[in-house]
């Protein structure tokens, strides 16, 4: 309470852009609705770690 007797708000609620949550939402639009996209998800993943796991799985590929 403040000096008032009223209460205080304890939380702020503030925007922002957030480009990681931007990328998301573009993907999730990508979804097709009904039991197509049932149980699909959107990773975000860095761009180097998908370039390793591509080359890991052509190397495993080849063998």
């Amino acid at each position: 309470m403040d000096e008032q007797g009223e209460y205080q708000e304890t939380y702020v609620a503030l925007t922002h852009k957030c480009f990681g949550c931007e990328e998301i939402a573009m993907k999730q639009r990508e979804i097709p609705e009904g039991r197509a996209g049932d149980g699909m998800k959107v990773l975000l993943m860095p761009a180097a770690v998908l370039a390793a796991q591509q080359i890991a799985a052509d190397l495993t590929s080849q063998q």
